[in-house]
Parts: C-alpha cells; sequence; structure tokens
C-alpha cells in the first residue's frame, strides 16, 4: 500500500496507482483485442455504477476491426453496504436485440461471483450470443461463493474493502484515481 487518504473520517490506503491501472488496462485490452480482432459486430456492456471507469479506459485500450457496440446495464448485490447481499438487483436490465452476437461485459468486481453467474447467465439465455466473455477489474477470488471465473482479469486482490477508479462506499469516492482499500471507524 503506497499512501493514505482521509476522507469522512474513514482511511483509504492506495493499492494500485493510476499509472499502474493504466499500465495493466493497456496489457488487458491487447489481449481483449487479439481475441475480438476478428469477431463481427462486437457488443461490450458495462455494469453500472461501478464499471465506469475501468470501462471507458478499458474499450480505449481495445483494437478490433469492426466497430465496439457499447451497451449499459444496472445491476448490484451490495446497496450500501460494504458486502454482498446475495441477492442480485436489477434496477436497469434493458438491452437491445443482440441476439447470436460476440458480447464482452465489463464488470468492475466479481466478489461471490452471484451477480456475474446471474448475467452471464441472463445473456445466455436471451440472446444466444456467438462469443460471451467477461472482463473484470478486480477479482476476489478468495470470496467466491458461486462456481464463476472471469476471461480477463485486471487485478487479482485479497478480501479487502476497496473504493476509487469507480468502486464505491454509499456512493462515495467513485472519482478517485486510484484503488484504495477503504478501512472504516469502529
Amino acid at each position: 500500500m503506497l499512501e493514505s487518504k482521509a476522507c469522512k473520517n474513514h482511511k483509504i490506503s492506495q493499492i494500485f496507482s493510476q499509472k499502474e491501472i493504466a499500465e495493466r488496462l493497456e496489457v488487458l485490452g491487447k489481449e481483449i483485442s487479439k481475441d475480438f480482432m476478428e469477431l463481427e459486430n462486437p457488443v461490450v456492456i458495462g455494469v453500472m455504477k461501478g464499471a465506469f471507469c475501468f470501462m471507458a479506459d478499458l474499450v480505449r485500450n481495445i483494437s478490433v476491426n469492426d466497430p465496439l457496440q457499447i451497451e449499459f446495464v444496472r445491476l448490484s448485490s451490495y446497496g450500501s453496504a460494504t458486502e454482498s447481499s446475495g441477492k442480485i438487483q436489477t434496477p436497469y436490465l434493458e438491452l437491445p436485440n443482440i441476439s447470436r452476437r460476440n458480447i464482452l461485459v465489463i464488470e468492475d468486481i466479481v466478489d461471490s461471483g452471484r451477480t456475474a453467474r446471474f448475467f452471464m447467465d441472463y445473456l445466455t439465455e436471451q440472446f444466444h450470443p456467438r462469443t460471451l466473455k467477461m472482463a473484470c477489474f478486480l477479482d476476489k477470488p478468495s470470496r467466491r461463493a458461486v462456481d464463476y471465473q472471469p476471461d480477463y482479469t485486471g487485478f487479482s486482490i485479497e478480501d479487502l474493502f476497496v473504493v476509487g477508479y469507480g468502486l464505491d462506499y454509499a456512493e462515495n469516492y467513485r472519482e478517485l484515481p486510484y484503488l484504495g482499500e477503504l478501512s472504516l471507524p469502529d
């Protein structure tokens, strides 16, 4: 951990700097570009709100033959808590007809795996994609409650509660340009 910042009596210890994130996304973008380069009509679906920074930076690092169609959904299992509730909320799950397309889902974090598994199953059942892959900014394999492994991972982390770079605590700290561990007062 590099530096700490105190906000609203919360301590945030930096885990990955803005530079480290940018360097990792450049590599990740090349991996995805290689896999999607020749695929027709790729669709990228960002899971809001947490993936917005990751998605914006990642798609700028993806280079493929056909233009990317960008879509968004909103799913959640955290609410304002620091752990997944286990219940998937779908406040916005409207998508155009993307049947039989090549789909890349962009997620902020795969923790328990419930939200990822739910959404990937939903896309498979509704749209029967030709290709369906997921890129996540963070993977927490130690927290897995269901069997799910993302296809592309920015970083694997221990069981920490993190904020910044799109991730929040009670809708705060998404704007931080780095990823940090949040320590709440007792």
